[in-house]
């Protein structure tokens, strides 16, 4: 299974409330202002400052807290909405991914967890999770609130200067939201050829395919098309991984 029952619970969430499905490629730009509480920021060269100098002609008080540096994306929650912020001199399929990874994160890292407090404690558990007073020892003790971020929400999309190429590995769940926004499973099997003899012409055709018809970034594509061959028993054999290339 691509997503666990909570991350697909919350991918199907957003379908119903956008009411249609975008087709591929997708950039979900639209159907995120519709679907949820959520406002797209666009700016060129994004860096930490420059996100706080947006906020704070906004009324909104906020820091990082750490040195500015260039980022390919952030999200800021808080009291249940948030901004995503992208670099517009990006490509557009690295803005794309870049939306989709954000919106994985606010889905399933922030607005679930939010939600699933306030239905087991109620509407006074807001003011824990913006941060307005401290959980009492019942809230303490509770292992919602063990892994929760209290007050301001951030998640960044790093960029990696020094190599000027950015390693990419499917590591969480916002990943998994992202892909199977962008380009689900089901998908991209069917309309991949996993037939060739040889992984790396499966491997490749797949990365195509996910490039060409879902707009990925290669960075993301190849460990994409990698890690959906060996879901489906296509993966590199121990055969081919001694074989010489």
């Amino acid at each position: 299974m691509w997503l666990d029952n909570l991350s697909q619970a919350v991918v199907n969430r957003f379908w119903q409330q956008c009411e249609e499905i975008e087709p591929f490629p997708r950039n979900l730009e639209r159907l995120t202002s519709i679907a949820l509480p959520v406002k797209l920021t666009k700016l060129p060269h994004l860096k930490l400052q420059t996100i706080e100098s947006w906020l704070g002609r906004r009324g909104a008080s906020f820091s990082f807290n750490c040195r500015s540096r260039a980022v390919r994306g952030c999200l800021v929650a808080y009291g249940g909405q948030g901004f995503i912020f992208i670099d517009e001199t990006d490509s557009e399929d690295e803005r794309r991914f870049t939306i989709a990874h954000e919106i994985g994160h606010f889905l399933i890292d922030y607005l679930l967890v939010r939600e699933t407090a306030i239905s087991k404690f109620g509407d006074r558990i807001v003011e824990v999770f913006d941060g307005l007073r401290q959980p009492s020892l019942a809230e303490k003790v509770h292992a919602l609130l063990a892994g929760a971020s209290l007050g301001v929400y951030t998640n960044l999309v790093e960029r990696d200067e020094t190599s000027g190429q950015d390693l990419w590995e499917i590591e969480d769940s916002a990943d998994r939201i992202a892909l199977d926004l962008l380009a689900p499973p089901e998908d991209v099997l069917s309309q991949s050829d996993t037939s060739p003899l040889r992984f790396q012409q499966r491997l490749e055709g797949m990365t195509s395919v996910l490039k060409e018809r879902f707009g990925l970034p290669v960075s993301v594509a190849g460990p994409y098309a990698c890690s959906l061959l060996e879901s489906v028993g296509r993966g590199q054999s121990w055969v081919e991984s001694f074989r010489p290339k």
